[in-house]
């Protein structure tokens, strides 16, 4: 791995949540002051939520140090045309911080924070129980218009307590009390902001603030966080440029890799442009050498919430979002459940394994947003129904690159079959889904540099059910299963006739050999037979 000396990768800000660190070391800055400036204005309380690893804590230090220093951090920046405000106070309460076992931990530990951002002598003991009461008794003292206060991940000690009804009860009640302490004092505080995943029922910061002003779903800020096509191209540019040389491939391929990879997330029913998940295309950037790899899965911080939902939910169907048949109203994207009770595709929505795109001016369609988040939720929906796709035969994914380089088709199959073997019970009823079968497969599969992985890429005459392609051959797999009217011999002479018939792969990636197979799943043997498969001369 190297980097050119115009690519530093000490200067991609992946992880960084201090601006001023990130102006002071000249690191680069993607520039939203924009419209940091034209929330930063507004006199009423705002909410804004986004999924986690978008940048919701950068945005919340950068309005503090706007709020406490002024433009001093701001030269260069498109804040500076704009911003004529004065310097505030700012309290800064960071919900995600807040580690507790119980509501009393929470209660403490919360009114700790509040004493040390106002930065007064700690108050009574007994009061600490009392976080609402401390903060009353503070913003008494405050000149009006005097404070900002920033609440990140408010919800985060909700989730945190979801499977403890007792203590979800208790933390709930410290926050409707705190949230309504705040609405008392609202003259005290010119600026009010709050960030979360999700917008919970039964908690007063949407009730207590009849002014609340929520800007989540709003076309103007669908690309406050996150980095578009532009602004990857604006500030990132030498360093894709680096990765393709690294990687020995061409600078548009990278970006047409990266793009399916990474990009694709839409927080607006008629928003222009899409969105790249900045902890992910950072990842890559730093990481080039490992290849378009899942940056976000195990930093998203929600796949276990996502898990017991999916439990809770049987009727949840997760073909309707293969075949792009999952529909929202924008009524219902906006709406506010109990946290306990959200509904399965608008908690996916909130959480960003699902974005929408425009169906009508009040319909979207729920799709995955990019290749990385199909990955992983197609991993945690088998984790979820105990198809376990660790895999425990390292040598055989190890080899299978060269395996279809050199048309090993035995060798393929049985890599195909101890996947399997490994990931589902010989009782269940999964082989009765050929499209299941191909997403243990394909989840199974590692992606690295000597093995990428497509699968359901549309052409004009359909799709193709699996591709997979190594670093010489592009191998197109069609997959059809036996059934009660279809038997091997005719079950492959259907997939065969498929791949014929489409062309699945001809035309694409010239510099590679293809590599086309039919493969039949035995509903019965519950395996790929290999008498079974065949291979299509080109």
């Amino acid at each position: 791995m190297s980097f050119t000396k115009d690519c530093d990768p000490d200067l991609l800000s992946l992880g960084l949540l201090d601006f001023s660190n990130i102006r002071e070391r000249k690191i680069i800055y993607v520039d939203k002051t924009k419209l940091i400036s034209q929330i930063a204005r507004q006199r009423v309380p705002i909410f804004f939520s986004r999924p986690r690893r978008f940048g919701k804590s950068l945005l919340v230090n950068t309005l503090s140090n706007l709020f406490k220093n002024g433009l001093s951090l701001f030269s260069g920046l498109d804040i500076e045309k704009s911003w004529n405000d004065k310097t505030y106070q700012v309290i800064h309460i960071d919900f995600s911080e807040i580690a507790s076992s119980n509501s009393y931990d929470f209660n403490y530990s919360l009114s700790t924070i509040i004493i040390d951002e106002f930065g007064i002598n700690k108050q009574d003991t007994q009061k600490l129980q009392y976080p609402n009461i401390i903060l009353g008794e503070i913003s008494k003292k405050l000149n009006n218009n005097s404070t900002v206060l920033l609440i990140d991940e408010y919800d985060a000690p909700l989730v945190h307590h979801i499977n403890d009804k007792d203590e979800l009860k208790n933390i709930t009640n410290t926050l409707n009390n705190l949230y309504s302490t705040i609405k008392r004092y609202t003259d005290k505080f010119r600026f009010v902001f709050i960030t979360g995943v999700t917008r919970v029922s039964h908690l007063s910061i949407f009730s207590a603030f009849n002014n609340l002003l929520d800007i989540s779903l709003d076309e103007e800020f669908n690309d406050l966080l996150g980095f578009t096509q532009d602004d990857l191209e604006q500030y990132f540019d030498s360093y894709i440029e680096n990765a393709a040389k690294n990687l020995n491939m061409d600078k548009y391929d990278v970006y047409k890799r990266i793009e399916q990879y990474y990009d694709g997330f839409q927080f607006s029913i008629n928003a222009k442009k899409t969105i790249y998940n900045p902890w992910s295309i950072l990842s890559f950037l730093k990481l080039f050498h490992k290849g378009f790899r899942n940056y976000w899965f195990k930093s998203s911080g929600s796949s276990s919430l996502i898990m017991e939902y999916i439990k809770q939910n049987t009727q949840f169907n997760i073909s309707a979002i293969q075949e792009n048949k999952l529909y929202i109203s924008e009524d219902k994207l906006t709406d506010r459940y109990d946290i306990k009770n959200i509904p399965i595709d608008l908690l996916l929505f909130q959480t960003g394994y699902l974005t929408i795109r425009k169906e009508s001016d009040e319909v979207a369609s729920l799709v995955y947003p990019n290749t990385e988040v199909e990955d992983s939720f197609l991993k945690l929906y088998l984790a979820t129904n105990n198809l376990n796709p660790e895999i425990k035969f390292a040598d055989q994914i190890q080899n299978l690159p060269k395996n279809i380089d050199e048309r090993n088709l035995k060798e393929i199959i049985d890599t195909f079959n101890a996947i399997l073997n490994d990931c589902v019970s010989m009782l269940s009823s999964i082989f009765n889904d050929e499209r299941s079968i191909r997403d243990i497969i394909y989840a199974a599969l590692p992606q690295k540099i000597t093995l990428q992985k497509i699968k359901e890429r549309e052409t004009v005459k359909g799709r193709s059910d699996l591709e997979l392609l190594t670093q010489k051959t592009h191998m197109v797999i069609e997959f059809k299963r036996t059934k009660s009217n279809r038997d091997g011999a005719s079950s492959l002479k259907e997939a065969v006739q498929q791949l014929t018939d489409k062309n699945y792969g001809v035309g694409y990636f010239q510099n590679y050999k293809l590599y086309r197979v039919a493969m039949v799943i035995s509903t019965e043997e519950k395996k790929i037979p290999y008498n079974y498969c065949k291979e299509i001369t080109n």
